[in-house]
Parts: C-alpha cells; sequence; structure tokens
C-alpha cells in the first residue's frame, strides 16, 4: 500500500454479492448484506458499522474519562439503534448501562460525558460529504 492511503480506509467491494473488504493500516473487517437482501452475510450492513461507531466511541470515551477521574466503573455497554423515521430524517437512540460502585453524581456526570464523544460530535454537528471519481 502507498503512503498516499496511509490515513484512508479503504473499501472494496468486487464481484462476490455484496462482500465488502474493508482496510486501515494493519486492520481489515468486512461489511455487506444479508441474505434476504442478497448478501452474503458475512459482516454487518453498512448502517450497523455506523451505528457501532457511535457505540465504540461512546464506551471508549466514558471508560477514559472514568479511568482519569479514578471512578469504580467495571464496565460499559452500549446499544444503539437507528430509528429511520424517512429517507431523510433518522434518530440514534443510544442507551448506557454503567456497571460499578458509582455514586449518583459520577453516574451523571458519565451520562454527560457520553455527548463529549467525538463520533458524536460528528453525528450531530454539520456533514458534508465530497466525492470524486478517480480516474
Amino acid at each position: 500500500m502507498t503512503a498516499v492511503f496511509e490515513d484512508k480506509v479503504i473499501v472494496t467491494t468486487e464481484k462476490t454479492k455484496y462482500e465488502t473488504k474493508i482496510t486501515k493500516g494493519k486492520h481489515h473487517w468486512i461489511a455487506d448484506e444479508p441474505a434476504d437482501k442478497e448478501g452474503t452475510d458475512l459482516g454487518p450492513m453498512p448502517t450497523e458499522l455506523l451505528a457501532s461507531s457511535l457505540g465504540a466511541c461512546t464506551s471508549i470515551t466514558i471508560r477514559m474519562y472514568a479511568d482519569r477521574k479514578g471512578y469504580a466503573l467495571d464496565s460499559v455497554s452500549v446499544q444503539v439503534t437507528i430509528d429511520k423515521r424517512s429517507p431523510e430524517d433518522h434518530k440514534f437512540i443510544r442507551e448506557v448501562i454503567l456497571k460499578g460502585n458509582l455514586k449518583p453524581e459520577e453516574r451523571e456526570r458519565l451520562h454527560s460525558v457520553a455527548n463529549a464523544c467525538p463520533v458524536h460530535k460528528i453525528l450531530s454537528g454539520k456533514i458534508e460529504i465530497e466525492t470524486t471519481l478517480m480516474p
């Protein structure tokens, strides 16, 4: 892989419906469509990957904050669903489960920290997508 692609996520779909290979540096994963949508069901759908990005970022952000503050957080679990209200209107529903011997004020602080995760900020901010068809 050339240096041009070092900071990029590379996504490739070939002839196998709709198995899509995703690469970022040394990491590799798959996106796909379920069999009922003619996919091979080898990985999550792109919308599920989007939801998982929000969940993972939220969980990591809460864990980092709790560790820095010395909170007795044993685990954090985040469940994310996307409510598709219309083709242009979507709502992310995020449920955060905190386990550990936390004080009420620590739980409340971790609740507010969830909104500080970078993916939450991206999804709730202005989004612009520029597409270039390469030669």
